[in-house]
């Protein structure tokens, strides 16, 4: 990342140490992971900042899965994800 990179509107008072490049060259944060896990535990109803343990989750998404497959509800994948 350059300070060039930093530059762009999105990125105005961002810190660079949050940050990291993709290898598809895009710049995003390094939390994303974080982030992500804990918006999953969200939707499932979890308050994420009381804390839940990751497994748990695991084991909630895996029966949401095999519930929507038994209903006859098949996942949607697109080629690309959103960005």
């Amino acid at each position: 990342m350059t300070e060039q990179d930093f530059r762009m509107p999105q990125f105005r008072d961002a810190k660079p140490e949050d940050y990291e490049r993709r290898a598809d060259g895009a710049i995003v944060r390094k939390d994303r992971w974080e982030t992500t896990v804990r918006a999953i535990a969200s939707h499932f109803g979890v308050d994420p900042r009381q804390g839940f343990e990751c497994e748990t989750l695991l084991v909630w998404v895996e029966s949401f899965i095999e519930r929507a497959a038994a209903a006859g509800v098949e996942p949607q994948y697109d080629d690309e994800l959103p960005q």
